[in-house]
């Protein structure tokens, strides 16, 4: 297997795995189960092996596993759709070579792609799709070695990231409390400036990343509960707790003197550490925060300009008149201006 992401073909439905035992003579077309069984079988004939490709089988399962999420979800609302999906099996998979014609093949190759559309129109409301489904089943479980599943985990795809999660999450604790143990002893007497303020640049960037991590677990959780976390996504999720860690340091040791976050003699104050926490736990609080602090600094860098009051009626009178006096050409109506403002 060459990534956790591809996962092996498994039974769907209430088709049973028959077995060909010893001596029993090799498959044909008649007992041959496409379903369950291998079609590159070497005993099968040509055109068995060419009718039942594995991507004409592949997409049958995939409808299926489709249509058995849409019933548990309560989104078939006729069994209509459930119907077309089973007959399509009866032609497909059930019918003699010999009794199906190939325009009759092609129609049901058609439905087979037209049926898939539908059930996925059905779930895209809710997020889920074939991948989501079988990144969350059992019945796509990753095989290895016991010594690789402990730290790599051998369920499904979702719950085995779930198990890398929980080693990072062990690591960084620990290194936490190696800090706060090394702390401890630099206070007891042990005199060692240069590491003691090298522990203390780090101890942001640490709980950057345990803020990252709390946010990824609460939305994994939800995702996975709900069946629609993605494969593809979980590679993003590494980066997510990295920068979670860059995002932490960045704010305490950048902008820690702005938002007064700054250490004491006793150790690193609590502020940078939350700071820190906060930062990789949401980036919405990150860009807040610079938002903030490049609102706070804008003035001091410009020359600071007078927001303009509104005019008073007695001051927008005076305009329109001046206004109007110049546009006057009448002798008479200047004469008449002028005296207004020489009232106001």
């Amino acid at each position: 297997m060459s990534s956790e992401n591809q996962t092996n073909q498994q039974t769907v439905g209430t088709d049973k795995i028959s077995k060909t035992t010893e001596g029993a003579a090799p498959p044909n077309a008649n007992d041959f189960n496409p379903l369950t069984q291998d079609s590159d079988a070497p005993e099968l004939s040509a055109e068995v092996r060419g009718r039942y490709s594995p991507n004409f089988r592949e997409r049958y399962v995939e409808i299926e596993e489709l249509l058995e999420f849409a019933a548990e979800a309560g989104k078939l609302n006729s069994p209509n759709l459930a119907t077309e999906v089973k007959q399509l099996k009866k032609v497909l998979f059930y019918t003699s070579p010999e009794s199906l014609s190939l325009d009759a093949l092609c129609k049901a190759e058609a439905e087979l792609e037209r049926l898939y559309t539908e059930l996925s129109e059905l779930l895209a409301p809710v997020n889920v799709n074939i991948l989501t489904l079988r990144a969350t089943s059992t019945r796509y479980e990753v095989q290895r070695p016991w010594w690789q599943a402990i730290f790599l985990g051998s369920g499904s795809v979702g719950r085995n990231f779930f198990r890398k999660l929980l080693w990072v999450a062990i690591l960084l604790s620990a290194l936490i409390f190696l800090r706060q143990y090394a702390r401890l002893v630099f206070d007891i007497g042990v005199k060692e400036e240069g590491l003691g303020k090298f522990l203390t640049f780090v101890d942001p960037f640490l709980y950057g990343a345990l803020g990252a991590l709390v946010y990824l677990y609460r939305d994994l959780t939800e995702s996975y509960l709900n069946r629609t976390l993605h494969p593809k996504k979980l590679a993003t999720n590494w980066l997510r707790i990295f920068m979670g860690g860059i995002l932490g340091g960045l704010l305490v040791h950048l902008f820690g003197p702005l938002l007064g976050a700054t250490g004491t003699k006793a150790g690193v104050d609590v502020s940078a550490i939350a700071i820190g926490f906060l930062g990789g736990y949401s980036v919405d609080f990150f860009y807040q925060t610079l938002d903030r602090i490049i609102h706070t600094i804008t003035p001091k860098l410009g020359t600071p300009t007078q927001e303009a009051l509104p005019p008073t009626p007695k001051q927008a009178q005076i305009e329109l008149l001046t206004k109007s006096l110049k546009e006057m050409s009448n002798e008479e109506d200047k004469t008449t201006i002028r005296r207004l403002l020489e009232k106001l």
